[in-house]
């Protein structure tokens, strides 16, 4: 169809240029049809490494959140999965807590310790208030 419609107006741009006859119409072709484009899954996040990663649920001191924790950030993804908001991982600084990697935009901060031998503590925190325990929910 859109090879139709572009057929067409090119024939009514030339036209309307002037300059002699215009050439023959050209005949109309069959429509193409299109496979629609898959619709992503919206649970699942891309990483820089061409994998997919998941995301962990947590309940926040009364709140839910859907977040994947990266190497360079952490994705906070809206409850209908429809979008994400990255909180970039701070760099380690001379007061900065060992082992624990925050995740902050100023607004919302993650922070996320232990890991592999250690049990994994998530904590977060809303603007300047302090930071409450997460726990991970359980399928």
């Amino acid at each position: 169809m859109r090879l139709v419609i572009a057929t067409a107006m090119s024939a009514l741009l030339l036209a309307a240029c002037g300059g002699g006859e215009p050439a023959a119409p050209v005949p109309p072709t069959a429509p193409v049809d299109v496979a629609p484009a898959a619709e992503p899954a919206p649970p699942m996040l891309g990483d820089t490494s061409g994998g997919r990663i998941g995301t962990i649920n947590l309940n926040c001191g009364g709140e839910t959140f859907r977040v994947a924790f990266l190497d360079t950030h952490a994705a906070l993804v809206s409850a209908d999965g429809a979008s994400t908001v990255e909180l970039p991982k701070l760099e380690s600084g001379p007061t900065s807590e060992p082992g624990v990697d925050t995740y902050t935009d100023g607004m919302q901060t993650f922070a996320k310790s232990g890991g592999g031998d250690t049990p994994t503590v998530i904590r977060f925190a809303r603007g300047r208030m302090a930071f409450t325990d997460c726990a991970i929910a359980q399928n």
